[in-house]
């Protein structure tokens, strides 16, 4: 599920991250089906990233004047089935070789539509139900994933079907189609119990799951394909990476089997996506420092706040040079591998804190994050753009990127042939009960500027001017 880790509120506070001196980067490798893990050499710690301040670089048209809704109230709703009280999201669009466009959802009761009877613990079930758990849900199998189809470049959606309903909550689905057509989409199944039964419950854990249709999606595999996860609980938010070779880069992030802070776990899956092998393991170990300074600004305070910390929803792409590159919430780490992920630099953070980062690298090589921002004043969905690999990002300011969307923040792309992204997002996290009984999924389309000194905003193909 999309974690719930608080950004850390501090007045009068500066975050300080210190690097390898400290501590480095554990970066582990597995043979295929062997159980021995080898300490791999751990390459030079890149630079952090420049941030490339632009003026002008916002879209002249808002995003209000492009948005269209794919699935809302009293708008393409699915057909309702136990469970379902108007929560749709965690949404991921695909573009098919045969022309048609798929988006996929999650669609539920909430922002966690876990199978009833309810599993929490009671003092996490109370927290829940004053955010706005609805009391009462019947929901035996929880939510689960569906997709919309276009067979007009987006002009008109099919009617909600649903692609996947496990006895869990399924989330995130994502999409790849393989040079012989086979479609894959990852998921994570989830049971919805305490992070403290983890180890406990093994069976009960948020697990990445894979499905196939060998027919342009229109029929789903029953059977669900799992990694061979080094972690006790994981998670994947997409989207994938089909390789030169035909084979797939899948990226999840999970709980180490020894507890801390979440990891990421990079594999590569052969065989139609029968198969998948896990290339590496990354985590940060860099020391998060808070440095609060008084308002006299005249003496200093300093406290550790942790040894090491989370990589949350990390997703990777593949740069045009062939070097493979990551990025993570919530501090937006970064770091690249030049040997197609057995190895990667130690992860570098450059200021900019975000959530739900996903990465696509355009045609003509420039580099896009999509991601939710984390600054008050410059929240929802944000892009930034890179055309040296993430080594310098372009940006309106150094904490926060172009605006996209007035959402909440999750959000994922399709490149178009005119090198546009299609982006599908969602309008709220669904967390009051009134929020997740009336939530939207939309799109609208994303265009960097030929010069690469900003962005444009452009109407969805649906969309209807008033």
């Amino acid at each position: 599920m999309t974690h719930s880790s608080s950004s850390i509120g501090i007045s009068f506070a500066i975050l300080m991250f210190y690097g390898a001196s400290i501590t480095g980067t554990i970066l582990l490798s597995r043979d295929n089906g062997a159980d021995n893990e080898v300490l791999l050499q751990k390459p030079d710690k890149p630079s952090p990233p420049k941030v490339n301040i632009v003026n002008g670089g916002e879209s002249r048209l808002k995003p209000e004047d492009c948005i269209a809704t794919l699935v809302g109230p009293d708008i393409n709703q699915p057909d309702p089935f136990p469970g379902y009280s108007g929560f749709v999201g965690w949404v991921s669009p695909m573009r098919l070789r045969s022309g048609d466009w798929l988006v996929g959802f999650s669609a539920g009761y909430w922002h966690a539509s876990a199978p009833t009877p309810l599993r929490y613990s009671s003092e996490n079930l109370v927290t829940y139900l004053k955010l706005g758990l609805p009391a009462d849900i019947v929901a035996p199998t929880g939510g689960r994933a569906m997709i919309i189809r276009s067979t007009d470049k987006g002009k008109t959606w099919s009617k909600p079907v649903t692609i996947l309903d496990t006895p869990d909550d399924d989330r995130h689905p994502s999409f790849i189609e393989l040079p012989d057509g086979t479609l894959l989409c990852t998921v994570f199944t989830y049971p919805g119990v305490d992070n403290a039964d983890q180890k406990n419950n093994p069976a009960l854990n948020c697990r990445t799951a894979i499905i196939r249709s060998f027919d342009n999606g229109k029929t789903w595999d029953n059977g669900l394909i799992r990694l061979p996860s080094p972690f006790v609980s994981d998670e994947t938010n997409g989207p994938m990476v089909l390789l030169n070779d035909g084979s797939v880069l899948l990226t999840i992030d999970g709980t180490p089997e020894n507890g801390g802070p979440t990891q990421v776990a990079v594999f590569k899956g052969t065989d139609r996506g029968a198969t998948w092998q896990l290339l590496s393991t990354i985590k940060a170990g860099n020391k998060l420092q808070e440095v609060t300074i008084s308002k006299e600004m005249d003496t200093e305070k300093s406290r550790i706040l942790s040894e090491e910390h989370n990589l949350d929803e990390a997703n990777t792409a593949v740069l045009s040079d062939g070097q493979w590159v990551m990025i993570a919430r919530p501090e937006g780490y970064i770091s690249w591998s030049g040997d197609q992920g057995h190895t990667w630099t130690e992860p570098v953070n450059f200021g900019m804190r975000l959530y739900a980062p996903s990465l696509y690298v355009l045609h003509d090589g420039t580099l896009v994050c999509l991601h939710g921002s984390y600054e008050p004043d410059h929240a929802g969905l944000r892009v930034i753009f890179s055309t040296d690999g993430g080594h310098t990002w372009i940006a309106p300011a150094k904490n926060y990127g172009f605006l996209v969307s007035n959402c909440y923040g999750y959000a994922k792309a399709m490149e178009l042939p005119d090198g546009s992204l299609f982006i599908t997002d969602q309008d709220k996290g669904g967390h009051t009960t009134h929020d997740a009984q009336n939530m939207s999924i939309r799109c609208l389309i994303l265009k960097i500027r030929t010069d690469h000194s900003g962005i444009e905003l452009l109407p969805a193909p649906n969309h209807i001017a008033i």
